[in-house]
């Protein structure tokens, strides 16, 4: 069952970590336990990485994941345009989505952040936000499955969405992988993940998100508010 606190929750668990996180890690953790949207301990392993770990190095993996390799980027525009022209165009569209709701986008963030497609979905009605969660979870199996690969605890994370979404969640045999000691050969993992480009909702034309009925190209945006701000709030 798709429940708002908790989509903002993994939106929050998704950012680049900080202070500010871990120091509210248990409230967060509070709000995913309490609703029912997972089931009970679903992201025990996550939390206990995150609460256990030092920051500065929790800072230096999220880099090595997200920054430096194209297959577990959180920017989902990424995976399905690239570096081409329909990027640009896609962002526009997205961003049209989001004004149409009310979501304004911060200056010098981008639209197709995934973090921040899951803040905006975190205000929509949950019927509209189930759907449109619906339209991204191969990006986000994708995501979610170089992470395992990867050995990093993100990938459950990408399996909780899946699991809102309707769908069977993330099964692999997951080794943590100890990456204040190891080293990923980024590109050679991109060539290993490179796949043919896919689109949501199968056209990439601009969507009719009055009535849902039309196809739609999904397209994300970043908070509003500081992170800090974010956790402080999360429970209000």
């Amino acid at each position: 069952m798709m429940q708002p606190r908790t989509l903002k929750a993994i939106s929050l668990l998704l950012h680049y970590p900080d202070q500010a996180l871990l120091d509210h890690l248990s409230e967060v953790q509070a709000v995913t336990e309490t609703e029912t949207a997972l089931q009970p301990g679903r992201l025990a392993a996550f939390y206990q990485h995150l609460g256990q770990g030092d920051l500065y190095l929790l800072e230096e993996n999220y880099v090595a994941l997200f920054d430096r390799g194209r297959g577990t980027s959180l920017y989902l525009f990424e995976h399905v345009h690239g570096e081409s022209r329909d990027r640009g165009q896609a962002m526009v569209d997205l961003l049209t989505m989001y004004g149409e709701s009310g979501f304004d986008l911060p200056p010098g963030e981008l639209p197709d952040y995934l973090p921040v497609f899951l803040e905006y979905l975190s205000q929509l009605d949950v019927t509209k936000a189930k759907q449109l969660l619906m339209e991204v979870t191969h990006l986000v199996r994708n995501i979610g499955e170089n992470l395992a690969k990867r050995g990093s605890h993100y990938y459950l994370l990408c399996s909780a969405l899946l699991e809102m979404a309707g769908e069977k969640g993330i099964d692999v045999e997951f080794v943590p992988m100890d990456f204040s000691t190891e080293q990923e050969d980024y590109d050679k993992l991109d060539k290993v993940w490179a796949e043919e480009p896919v689109t949501f909702g199968g056209g990439c034309s601009t969507p009719d998100y009055g009535n849902g009925s039309g196809e739609s190209v999904v397209q994300f945006i970043p908070r509003a508010d500081s992170q800090k701000q974010a956790v402080e709030t999360l429970g209000a």
